[in-house]
């Protein structure tokens, strides 16, 4: 394995104050450091983080977009800048342990060719578990496996996946059609999309419990904002429609609907502010408008047994 080259790719929009802790621990990984690179995309933030790179960590190659192609978009715009067959996609507010990618290393080897996932704690709180792997629920929401349950060893077994979080997640390139992400999700769910889709075709994810990273919750966008609501309830009916099966794709179609009429409902009550029901009402909308081209690639996937370009 000594000749393996991993590239960890980093998506920065206006986290500045993240880089520095997360540039950091990438310096300090046990992993030999001619066998792995980094690259950090920045998708026109307006903070100075472009310069904090620069000056600080020279050894950072720095792509910067001139607009935010959010998640998705920037982790793709990435991709061609990378040189490591294997790409170890890593939030830019997190701090990997420095065994984070020696460990995570030993289980790609193991498994060539499958998508593997990272251990998350809370960087306020590493006793607390933020994510051991995804896993989709009957109504058709990903969950990550032991969110907020205590880290009292339940989680240290390898094990196979549903999905794996991209915060800390490992892709063999060689497994890829072009582009990591669907760019048309911006933001959220693209992880479990494209590892839903390499489950398809049978390279189901990994879960590494000793590739151990402290992450801050929702410090790109913010749980429960405008922005989240949209990409959420959109991206997850994109995500069934293309993915699962015809009973859950349908359901989830529908929930979306009664979801805008139970958001509205609540603004009529003055229980829920106008901007989240603009949010989901836009979901919707921009649901509707991607559909189309979706079922076709839901029904190229099923007939082909092979994964449709994003």
């Amino acid at each position: 394995m000594e000749s393996l080259l991993f590239t960890v790719l980093i998506v920065n929009f206006n986290g500045r104050r993240h880089l520095g802790p997360c540039l950091g621990a990438l310096e300090a990984q046990t992993f030999p450091r001619h066998r792995f690179e980094v690259v950090l995309v920045d998708n026109a933030s307006a903070d100075n983080s472009v310069e904090l790179v620069r000056a600080t960590f020279p050894w950072v190659r720095l792509v910067a977009l001139t607009r935010n192609t959010g998640f998705a978009g920037g982790n793709n715009a990435g991709l061609p800048f990378a040189h490591g067959r294997f790409v170890a996609l890593l939030n830019n507010d997190t701090m990997p342990d420095p065994y984070w990618l020696a460990e995570l290393a030993a289980v790609v080897e193991a498994n060539p060719g499958t998508a593997v996932a990272s251990k998350l704690v809370f960087a306020h709180d590493p006793t607390t578990l933020n994510s051991a792997g995804l896993q989709v629920l009957r109504d058709g929401r990903a969950i990550d496996r032991g969110y907020r349950h205590n880290d009292a060893g339940q989680y240290e077994r390898e094990a196979v996946v549903f999905a794996g979080c991209g915060a800390a997640l490992v892709i063999d390139r060689d497994s890829l059609d072009g582009s990591l992400f669907d760019p048309r999700y911006f933001v959220y769910y693209e992880d479990l999309d494209s590892t839903w889709r390499a489950r398809l075709t049978g390279r189901a994810a990994r879960y590494a419990p000793r590739s151990l990273v402290r992450h801050v919750h929702g410090g790109s966008a913010g749980d429960e904002s405008p922005v989240f609501r949209f990409h959420v309830e959109r991206n997850r009916a994109l995500t069934s429609l293309r993915n699962a099966d015809l009973f859950l794709a349908v359901w989830n179609a529908v929930g979306l609907a009664a979801r805008v009429v139970r958001s509205g409902l609540r603004w009529v009550r003055g229980r829920e502010r106008g901007a989240m029901l603009r949010a989901t009402a836009a979901a919707l909308g921009s649901f509707l408008q991607l559909a189309p081209a979706i079922l076709v690639e839901r029904y190229v996937t099923r007939r082909t047994g092979t994964r449709c370009a994003s």
